[in-house]
């Protein structure tokens, strides 16, 4: 699965990661460095799948944790209404 921005999220970078805003509701969340990598090569279209693949090679973390760990975060993400499912 790929990712998009929902279209009221804002999104900047950090020196330590990036801040996701809901314009909508103000709230906002703050992703550490390993976030945002993951995030910004889901919005460039990589699917859950092969972010894992990378992290698991990158990181030295099992293919299993790394799945994990990318699941748990698009999952909050999407909860929180920031981000959503890119349409093929």
């Amino acid at each position: 699965m790929t990712f998009r921005l929902a279209a009221h999220t804002v999104a900047t970078d950090t020196h330590d990661g990036a801040v996701l805003l809901c314009q909508r509701t103000g709230h906002y969340w703050q992703l550490n460095a390993t976030g945002a990598y993951a995030l910004q090569r889901l919005l460039a279209g990589r699917t859950t799948s092969q972010v894992a693949e990378e992290f698991a090679t990158h990181f030295g973390v099992t293919q299993a944790q790394a799945q994990e760990d990318i699941r748990a975060m698009t999952e909050r993400l999407q909860e929180s209404g920031l981000v959503e499912p890119a349409v093929a």
